[in-house]
């Protein structure tokens, strides 16, 4: 391939007068020049972008692994929950359908043993009816046998001719009153009231003039000689 360089360093021979003009082929060898610069730019450019694609290729291609492992991963993931869910959810749904076989048992058995009650119940009402019933009756019939107030007014009437009786009148004694006995008050005169008190006086007198200390015979004092006793 030929290159810049060589079309820059090319020359011609001259072939007389049917040769080529210098100038022309100056010209055209400076357009290709310019052409092969620009091819040279835009092919330079070109293999900087290639680059860069591949290089973004290999970015991708490494992202792109990333994320078919993040996508493995989160299957994996998304596959363990929904397996998960499901046999919490065939758990829940069996238990539910044990406690509910077992309520509906349970239901029927309280049904059944409600409907016993009830019966016993009916049966227990229907012999107290009979036990009231029979009870009034006699009680009714003991009502019944209860003398009316006419024939209680005629048997009254019999018994009065049969036994006649006279009414007897009762006498009440009369109480007598006793009039209260007199009480005797005694007067005093004020002048035994001033002797009494006369008397009173000079006994209390003599009663203190008997009376001597009982440690009388008792002497104390610094001055006191014991000796002189």
């Amino acid at each position: 391939m030929i290159t810049i360089d060589e079309i820059k360093n090319v020359s011609f021979r001259k072939a007389g007068r049917q040769g080529y003009m210098a100038d022309d082929v100056d010209a055209f060898i400076d357009e290709v020049i310019v052409a092969f610069e620009q091819l040279k730019k835009e092919k330079t450019n070109l293999v900087h972008k290639i680059d860069v694609l591949a290089t973004r290729v290999e970015q991708y291609r490494a992202d792109e692994e990333t994320v078919r492992n993040a996508l493995l991963a989160s299957q994996k993931v998304s596959d363990a929950c929904i397996r998960e869910a499901k046999e919490k959810a065939s758990k829940i749904v069996r238990e539910a359908e044990t406690k509910a076989q077992q309520l509906l048992v349970d239901t029927n058995r309280m049904t059944a043993t409600e409907k016993e009650n009830y019966l016993l119940l009916q049966s227990d009402a229907v012999k107290l009816k009979g036990e009231l019933v029979e009870l009034y009756k006699k009680h009714l019939q003991m009502i019944n046998d209860l003398p009316t107030a006419a024939e209680l007014e005629a048997a009254r009437q019999q018994l009065n001719e049969k036994y006649p009786t006279a009414p007897v009148m009762e006498e009440k004694p009369q109480e007598t009153v006793k009039p209260a006995e007199p009480v005797a008050v005694e007067v005093k005169k004020p002048e035994e009231i001033k002797e009494k008190a006369d008397i009173t006086s000079d006994s209390e007198d003599d009663n203190t003039e008997k009376k001597s200390p009982k440690f009388g015979h008792l002497k104390f004092g610094d001055n006191y000689d014991v000796s002189a006793d």
